[in-house]
């Protein structure tokens, strides 16, 4: 136990170091504020979702995260000799994040939502729900080597595992959603805010309970097989050859005649290998049809309640920021990854340079955008966007690609605090878009230090048949440029 306990400090001790807290201080401000502002009528339902889908579930990327970093620094190998062992391990970490998560879910939920009669049930609900999805997260990360090759299982994953949100929210009912673990886990959330039968309670931490044994017997399995396997632990971990194997390959073709196409190439061959960027690839313009298709559903399903059209422009110009998000996110990885494995140096010391490294890296980021956020806005097809004013609006919002890019090799060290920064863009990203639709003007425009806040600001506009969606497009590329050049000039130092 004294082993357990001094691992479980460490834990924590590293957790703290590479943000997550810091993450989640700011993100349960964020959602407290934001369940203040919603009317009675919808504080519980939102208060409910919110926890289900984002502290409940933290521990599912985070343990990606951590195990990826450990894989890379040979932290894993170690551990397989001492006395702790795979049981302390996936003991430690499925204890301390799930810390983590009640924290932030019991702040949520008492402060942000105001009454919660019910918290005997909720906080023991969260602690185990927060505990099984970090098993669940080492079950599916164990195999992988890399967190773009991670995101795709988790896609997949993520998919299946929430699939009785559609119930919660009236879409689809069936009772095959009490096979799946969110089930438990939105009845014993829900039972925070409102009273439950006793079967619901019985139910719940049941499953919960059982559903912990499993998952913890898996992931040791898991454990075994791609980890603790004897010789070369590395050739297991997904991939055919380890780091340090590539960073001996002999020069590519490209490569052998110009930086610039030597990079084009190695990116090309990470496209082909990664299968999470063939889904970044198409995902902005799915999203854009599924909003379509799903909106109007939606709007009447709210409609005793909010006029869902009203926002419509808002939430088609909140399609000008996912391609730049997505895109930023992959090129941010790849530096990040870059930087781990000392390739980040080895193209300073090449004719390439740190500014050519850095100047390839903006331009792919901002092609890869505008290639996705022009379909996506085409296709989304809520409003007539005056085709003047969609041209425009891609080719500003695109120019947020390279800013997150840059945000992650310059405020994160490592992939693990990317993923711990990552949980901040989308509140960066569509939290201007939110400003647009319920702030009223000149108050929303404090909002414009964001470069996201422009681009929809000048689709609102341009729908409306206002003019002054050139002044607002004019106005994002200044602010976007700014940040350009900041973040370069912070990048640029930190790696020099």
């Amino acid at each position: 136990m004294r082993r357990l306990g001094s691992m479980m400090a460490w834990d924590a001790r590293l957790q703290v170091r590479y943000g997550f807290y810091t993450v989640y201080a700011v993100l349960t401000v964020v959602f407290i504020v934001g369940l203040r502002l919603l009317g009675p009528e919808l504080r519980t339902d939102a208060a409910v979702l919110l926890i289900v889908t984002d502290p409940t579930v933290l521990g599912f990327y985070f343990i990606a995260a951590v195990v990826l970093f450990e894989k890379e620094e040979g932290v894993l190998d170690a551990l397989v000799t001492s006395p702790i062992g795979d049981r302390g391990y996936l003991v430690s970490k499925a204890g301390t994040l799930s810390v983590l998560a009640v924290l932030a879910t019991t702040l949520v939920a008492v402060v942000g939502h105001g009454r919660v009669p019910g918290l005997a049930v909720l906080v023991p609900g969260v602690a185990l729900s927060a505990s099984l999805f970090v098993l669940i997260g080492f079950t599916a990360v164990a195999r992988y080597d890399s967190v773009n090759e991670y995101f795709i299982s988790a896609v997949g994953w993520g998919t299946v595992l929430f699939l009785p949100l559609f119930g919660y929210v009236g879409l689809v009912e069936t009772p095959l959603f009490y096979l799946l673990p969110a089930q438990p886990v939105l009845l014993l959330v829900e039972g925070g805010f409102r009273p439950l039968a006793p079967w619901e309670v019985g139910y719940g931490f049941g499953y919960l309970l059982l559903g912990n044994a499993v998952a913890y017997l898996g992931a040791r399995r898991t454990f075994r097989r791609h980890i603790v396997r004897g010789g070369d632990p590395r050739r297991q971990l997904g991939r055919q050859e380890t780091p340090a194997a590539r960073q001996h390959q002999r020069p590519s073709w490209g490569q052998s005649r110009s930086p610039w196409l030597g990079m084009v190439v190695a990116d090309l061959r990470n496209w082909v290998r990664d299968p999470m960027l063939g889904i970044a690839a198409v995902g902005p313009l799915a999203l854009a049809a599924v909003v379509r298709l799903a909106a109007p559903t939606v709007a009447d399903l709210s409609a005793p309640i909010l006029t869902l059209e009203d926002f419509y422009p808002e939430i088609a110009g909140s399609l000008a920021l996912f391609g730049p998000a997505i895109y930023g996110f992959v090129v941010g990885m790849f530096v990040l990854e870059d930087r781990e494995q000392g390739v980040l140096t080895a193209y300073r010391l090449s004719p390439l340079s740190g500014r050519g490294y850095l100047l390839y890296r903006g331009v792919s980021a901002y092609v890869l955008s505008l290639a996705a956020t022009l379909p996506a806005l085409a296709v989304v097809g809520l409003v007539p966007i005056p085709p003047a004013v969609l041209l425009g609006s891609a080719a500003v919002g695109a120019l947020g690609g390279p800013i997150i890019a840059l945000a992650f090799g310059t405020v994160a060290s490592n992939t693990i605090e990317g993923i711990a920064i990552s949980k901040l863009v989308n509140l960066v990203v569509l939290g201007p878009a939110l400003v647009v639709a319920v702030v009223p003007e000149p108050y929303q425009f404090l909002a414009g230090v964001f470069p996201a806040f422009w681009p929809v600001k000048a689709i609102v506009a341009g729908v409306a048949g206002d003019s002054s969606w050139g002044v607002y497009l004019l106005a994002g590329a200044v602010v976007h440029l700014l940040g350009i050049a900041v973040l370069s000039r912070v990048f640029a130092r930190r790696t020099d």
